[in-house]
């Protein structure tokens, strides 16, 4: 017959269960984890399989946010609707030229992974001739494209009134905020990339949202200082 152990023996197998490394170092990085989120260093975690992560109008300053918003969603497709480095202006400056040219191929081998494709949508800050060689999983668009993604139509461009001219299932935009994000009477959606990051179920139908850091406004806008 099996000796059953004393209440001391008993207490101290909990205490070592409870406080088994494997387990403080669990607890730990959860805390930790949710302590990035709310400073925002990091995104919510959510899983990106099988989804379309939708961005625009990105200034180089959150570069490293994105990095890590991808390693931690790791969707299975990108949408960028243009302006790839917002805070340089090429359209305004073009002797940033080569500032740009580092900055978009720098921003292409972020957003690559494998199995996972990337559409880019030109915006009036880009130059498609600035790019660098794209590989076949990432493609680069001028004006407006129509295209299925994961089974669904979304049209694409930079600007709004672009998806206006045909509208499908998911149109997305981005440029400025003078067009906002709806749903209309047929249920099609309409969604501007710079007022979040949104994450794109079309099997389940399903948007969740994801913010951009604080800094993302400010660098858009250039009230950072421009180099000299």
């Amino acid at each position: 017959m099996k000796e059953r152990p004393s209440l001391k023996s008993f207490l101290l197998s909990k205490l070592k269960q409870t406080f088994a490394p494997v387990k403080i170092k669990r607890a730990f990085m959860e805390f930790a984890d949710r302590g990035f989120v709310k400073l925002g260093y990091l995104p919510e975690k959510m899983d990106g399989l099988g989804k379309i992560l939708h961005i625009s109008d990105t200034p180089v300053s959150m570069y490293g946010y994105l990095a890590r918003t991808l390693r931690r969603i790791n969707p299975s497709v990108v949408v960028h609707t243009g302006d790839l480095a917002d805070d340089i202006k090429l359209g305004l400056y073009p002797a940033e030229a080569g500032r740009y040219a580092a900055a978009a191929g720098r921003l292409i081998n972020i957003l690559l992974a494998p199995h996972r494709r990337v559409l880019l949508v030109l915006g009036n800050h880009d130059r498609a001739d600035l790019l660098p060689s794209l590989p076949p999983e990432c493609s680069a668009h001028e004006g407006a494209v129509e295209v299925n993604l994961l089974g669904a139509n979304f049209r694409i461009s930079h600007y709004a009134e672009k998806i206006m001219e045909k509208p499908v299932q998911y149109n997305l935009f981005g440029h400025d905020l003078s067009s906002r994000s709806f749903v209309d009477g047929e249920g099609r959606y309409f969604l501007n990339g710079i007022e979040m990051m949104r994450l794109i179920d079309p099997g389940a139908e399903e948007i969740k949202t994801l913010v951009y850091p604080r800094s993302a406004d400010s660098a858009r806008m250039m009230r950072a200082n421009r180099p000299k």
